[in-house]
């Protein structure tokens, strides 16, 4: 439950909590382009969803993609995670750009333990974290396999794999996931909860989460907001809790009919600038009608 009074977000669970505009950003973060759009045309079929679109997102932002349902915003994270490609314009990427993404959707095949799925966030490494975990499992009940764990144990220390497997217990932990649950046996909420997992431990350079906050509870909530205020990678997400992305955007932009517009600031000042356009709007259109 939400409540919004004077310009503020109140999340109520146990007891109300007083939702504080996003920070400013550090100067090093500023006018750093990760990601370019230059007149991106895509349409399947008319109308365009995007229509000339141009927009860059910058290292250390963290902007909130609104927009009215089917006007394009999954198909925009889309594009940017490389999933699908435009039908004109270009998208420039820096070099060595890693990309991570919440989709709403769990993707199909996903399977085997929660350790499994969200170490897949971390690629190689991941893989041979996974291999540790399943042996420190199995060497209490088959004690040949003391070689293999102390060689997987070298291994790790090579490539600062400890450092890489409390990165995947913090999360599991934070999110309240049991690492040796199968996915299979787990509701579409928890798997998308396993799916944010994945996202966070990844550590990417650009982080695309789409209704992150669906199925978490207020603490789950918490560590969340507090983890990406203290992570210094881009965010671009969608939401429909105001608090969370009161609390969080340093910059929005609105897709409507094609075209990108952009507010930078917070979401106090996205409604501030809103309420002007919109008031200038109806000035022009009451002249309009009188003129005619």
């Amino acid at each position: 439950l939400e409540l919004y009074l004077s310009g503020q977000v109140y999340r109520c669970g146990f007891a109300p909590r007083r939702v504080q505009c996003a920070p400013a950003l550090p100067n090093h973060c500023l006018a750093m382009p990760i990601l370019t759009f230059r007149d991106i045309v895509l349409g399947f079929g008319h109308p365009l969803l995007l229509d000339g679109v141009n927009f860059q997102i910058d290292r250390g932002e963290r902007l909130w993609l609104i927009g009215r349902n089917g006007a394009g915003k999954s198909t925009l994270l889309e594009l940017i995670a490389g999933e699908i490609q435009p039908e004109g314009g270009e998208i420039v990427r820096a070099q060595g750009l890693r990309v991570a993404q919440l989709a709403q959707e769990v993707p199909l095949g996903t399977c085997g333990s929660i350790f499994h799925v969200v170490s897949q966030g971390l690629g190689q490494a991941g893989e041979l974290i996974e291999r540790y975990h399943q042996l420190a499992h199995d060497v209490a009940e088959d004690h040949s396999l003391m070689d293999a764990l102390e060689e997987c144990q070298h291994a790790l220390e090579s490539i600062d794999g400890w450092a890489l497997t409390q990165r995947v217990d913090t999360v599991l932990s934070k999110l309240e996931l049991d690492a040796d649950t199968d996915m299979a046996t787990l509701s579409g909420g928890m798997q998308r909860r396993v799916m944010l997992a994945r996202a966070l431990v990844s550590e990417p350079d650009l982080l695309l989460l789409d209704e992150p906050t669906n199925h978490l509870d207020i603490a789950a909530i918490t560590w969340l907001e507090e983890f990406l205020l203290n992570w210094d990678g881009a965010l671009l997400f969608i939401t429909h809790d105001r608090a969370f992305l009161q609390r969080l955007a340093t910059r929005i932009i609105e897709l409507d009919r094609g075209k990108l517009a952009d507010f930078p600031g917070d979401y106090a000042t996205y409604l501030a600038r809103k309420e002007a356009m919109l008031a200038d709007e109806e000035r022009q259109n009451a002249l309009f009608d009188k003129r005619l």
